[in-house]
């Protein structure tokens, strides 16, 4: 008789433990990639919608002190300085408070936020792979595999280069605490249904509230949980009723206390302005043409990521109407996804869940159901994502591995997209590296065309070298000037503008530019002041038509001020029109009768013109009683008592001077002179030899 083989098999312990070590080395793999992906941030500096909510937002500042105004306000009225700002209002408070202890805890540190980031976004993949094996589990008694649905599926949402604005971003944070504290939830609340423990709803409804607090969005979970428990688990009513009961009862919480704050989600009362609302000169027919076709961008996106912006800003994406056939090719593909969804229901297909969760968590940010204030931005994309990484790893576990080359492909697409995710990652630097970036592909972007402007002459500030100073702000004219055709009555253009202008010396340009800005707006001081300065730069360049237009344009807004008054005495005095020079001081003077400037100036003028020397006497005294401490009155009456022979009190006069004005050579030869006046040879000789010093 034949001596039967012996067969081996794997006991279950030992089948258990291999699928341990692949489970491990799975996790590890996943926050490897995480790290790998974003761990160059750490270096990064702080970007674009960081100023609205840590750098420059008056409640992240205070830290601590500022958490109670997080709670109850706007989020970006610590920045704006009050609420109704952006379509829709901002009610983000956790995310918030979690920059303002970071604050308090480090200070402004970008590496301190980034590696949040960093962590939560890893912590998030771990999260999700976690709820992804609940939902997609290895068939019991088979080995796991490496390349399993859960894992397929989390590397996909991982690598995909769309995440990048809100991990590489520390403001984005929101999107990943979101998206971490809603799928938790999911877990737990599914977990209930087998388990049930009163921790878990307890748990879920805490994560779940915190999900809201962070970012609105969170609420369209509530839509698609009830799927997955109709998918994956066996629930019966009681346990829709109690889990469903966990999101519904913070949900309307979250509502209610966001409708005291700043308002209800769908208002969307804000200024009639371009860049807030990109549909303001759009019929409503072409305002709902242009959101589906942006659709098809962010199909294409997820597809094929490149090239990537920050900015969908006007007129980035054209306006457009139900004439145009990619309207209908979008609108044809919803269509087909809302018929293969409904046919995978009774299937209970993962593509079902996929599509549903897609256009579920896109839904508030789809620009259909209210105004979001722009076409459209990739972060959109962070949790729908999900559910087109879903149909894609379903599909893979569906045909590999008897489609061999699936297992290929699916790394290439991994490295190529992780290729993708670090390049464009690199650009998040900081905001010159962002803008002068992504000002190349959003070009018919009027927003990122004044960002990289602004940044450029941010340069041009600190820059010592006037050529180089100069330079930059020449580039960012030509910034500046295509921001203008795309938008005529954008302020920041005029504003820049002017700046950019000045600084090239171009006076009259720069003087229109805020002449314009103040047409559009005369709220902004500053911009006064910016008229002032340009005047003052023409007379340095002796351009004075345009500076008298410069202070005769600020005096119907500034009727309390004198000093635009003297500056026209001033230029009228260089001109040698006398007569409208003293007019134009008694103009100061009327306005303002302690205006000690206008006292000097007139009394240079009485001296120097009319050679009347008592009442320049008069009126340089009177400035001295105002302003005992100005090196201009102390060194005119010095002058003045020079010529007028009484050097005692001439050198006393310009000695004061000399010690507010110690660098002025001028001071220094009369205090010679004086000195000389009064028989002082030596002291003559000293204060010459020093004016004559480089």
């Amino acid at each position: 008789m034949a001596k039967q083989k012996q067969t081996t098999s794997k006991s279950a312990p030992s089948a258990l433990s291999d699928s341990k070590s692949v489970l491990n080395k799975q996790m590890l793999f996943v926050a490897l990639l995480g790290l790998l992906l974003y761990g160059w941030t750490l270096t990064f500096d702080y970007a674009l919608d960081d100023t609205l909510m840590i750098t420059g937002n008056k409640y992240t500042q205070k830290g601590f002190e500022g958490i109670p105004d997080i709670f109850t306000t706007d989020a970006f009225e610590g920045f704006f300085g009050g609420k109704g700002q952006v379509a829709g209002g901002r009610y983000r408070p956790f995310t918030h408070f979690l920059f303002a202890v970071e604050v308090e805890l480090f200070g402004f540190s970008p590496f301190v936020g980034h590696l949040f980031n960093v962590i939560v976004y890893i912590t998030l993949l771990l999260v999700l792979f976690s709820f992804l094996r609940r939902l997609f589990p290895a068939p019991p008694g088979i080995n796991q595999k490496f390349l399993s649905v859960p894992f397929v599926t989390t590397l996909l949402f991982a690598a995909h280069p769309l995440h990048t604005e809100a991990v590489a971003n520390i403001k984005g944070c929101d999107e990943i605490v979101t998206m971490l504290c809603a799928i938790a939830t999911m877990i737990l609340l599914f977990d209930y249904v087998s388990k049930p423990k009163i921790w878990r709803l307890i748990a879920a409804f805490i994560l779940y509230f915190i999900a809201l607090l962070s970012k609105e969005n969170a609420i369209t979970w509530i839509a698609v949980f009830p799927f997955i428990l109709w998918f994956f688990s066996d629930a019966k009513k009681k346990d829709y009723f109690t889990t469903m009961s966990v999101l519904l009862v913070p949900a309307a919480l979250f509502m209610f206390i966001r409708t005291q704050v700043v308002g209800g989600i769908l208002e969307t009362d804000i200024a009639p302005e371009l860049l807030n609302n990109p549909f303001i000169y759009s019929t409503k027919s072409q305002e709902i043409a242009t959101v589906i076709f942006t659709w098809l961008i962010y199909i294409k996106l997820i597809i094929f990521p490149h090239p990537l912006t920050h900015d969908y800003y006007p007129k980035q994406i054209a306006i457009t109407d139900f004439s145009d056939p990619i309207v209908w090719l979008t609108i044809a593909i919803v269509i087909f996804s809302i018929v293969v969804f409904l046919r995978g229901l009774k299937k209970k297909s993962p593509v079902s869940l996929g599509i549903l969760i897609f256009w579920a968590t896109f839904s508030i940010a789809s620009n259909l159901l209210f105004n979001i204030g722009t076409f459209m931005n990739e972060r959109f994309m962070f949790v729908p994502l999900l559910g087109i990484a879903i149909i894609a790893g379903y599909y893979f576990g569906k045909f590999y591995p008897r489609v061999k080359w699936l297992c290929i492909a699916f790394w290439v697409v991994i490295g190529l997209y992780s290729v993708k995710t670090i390049s464009r990652s690199l650009v998040w630097k900081n905001n010159k590296t962002l803008f002068l970036t992504d000002v190349k592909t959003s070009s018919k972007s009027a927003k990122v065309n004044v960002s990289a402007a602004e940044v450029l002459l941010q340069e041009a500030d600190v820059e010592k070298n006037m050529p180089k100073r100069q330079a930059l702000a020449t580039e960012a004219l030509t910034y500046l000037n295509r921001a203008g055709k795309i938008h005529p009555a954008y302020f920041g253009v005029y504003d820049l503008r002017g700046k950019a202008n000045f600084i090239t010396g171009n006076f009259k340009a720069s003087l229109t530019d805020y002449q314009t800005c103040v047409k559009l707006d005369n709220t902004k001081k500053t911009i006064f002041n910016n008229i002032y300065l340009v005047g003052l730069g023409a007379i340095k360049n002796n351009d004075f038509t345009v500076a008298i237009e410069a202070f005769r344009f600020l005096i119907p807004f500034e009727p309390d001020s004198a000093r635009n008054w003297l500056q026209i005495a001033i230029v009228y005095d260089q001109l040698g029109m006398v007569n409208e020079s003293f007019q134009s001081i008694d103009s100061a003077l009327s306005v303002d009768s302690m205006y000690a400037p206008a006292w000097n100036k007139g009394g240079e003028l009485f001296g120097r013109v009319r050679n009347d020397f008592a009442t320049s006497e008069k009126y340089l005294l009177k400035s001295f009683s105002i302003d005992p401490n100005n090196a201009s009155v102390l060194e005119n009456l010095g002058v003045l008592y020079g010529i007028m022979k009484r050097f005692d009190r001439s050198v006393q006069f310009l000695l004061k001077a000399h010690a507010k004005s110690p660098e002025n050579k001028q001071i220094l030869n009369n205090l010679g002179t004086s000195y000389s006046g009064l028989g002082k040879k030596d002291s003559s000789a000293y204060y010459m030899q020093l004016a004559k010093q480089p």
